[in-house]
């Protein structure tokens, strides 16, 4: 069955409360991909510049642990982030993960190498209250 046919529908409030959220996680999940907001600044190029100087290790289990630490950083406390499975909605090899948030949730994925790629929705909750199965 389809993921989003499971999970349930938000009210056009939970959407805005999930919505910020979205945001605060995006922004989060951001620095740590180093994926640059518009406008662009000066100050992220660099840090872009600095990363590709310095890449990341090509380990997804090093990279899951370190979105998890950043987004327990921002803030937010009900988590879940690993290797996506076929139930997730995400590519097979992406690296997927969900944030609680009220009755919605932040269900997104990016790359195993954790480099950019992020796609991110707001969704609702799944059978049980669970962001992802």
């Amino acid at each position: 069955m389809d993921d989003e046919l499971r999970r349930s529908q938000l009210t056009s409030k939970q959407r805005t409360e999930a919505g910020a959220a979205a945001e605060a996680v995006g922004a989060a999940i951001g620095r740590k991909t180093f994926d640059c907001a518009r406008p662009v600044t000066q100050e992220c190029l660099a840090q872009q510049a600095r990363r590709r100087m310095f890449p990341a290790t090509n380990n997804p289990e090093q990279t899951t642990d370190q979105i998890r630490q950043t987004l327990t950083a921002a803030g937010f406390t009900d988590i879940v982030v690993r290797a996506a499975g076929p139930a997730d909605p995400a590519p097979r090899h992406a690296i997927v993960y969900a944030v609680s948030a009220g009755a919605g949730c932040v269900v997104g994925h990016l790359d195993a190498s954790g480099r950019g790629g992020v796609q991110q929705r707001v969704l609702g909750a799944l059978p049980g209250g669970r962001c992802l199965a």
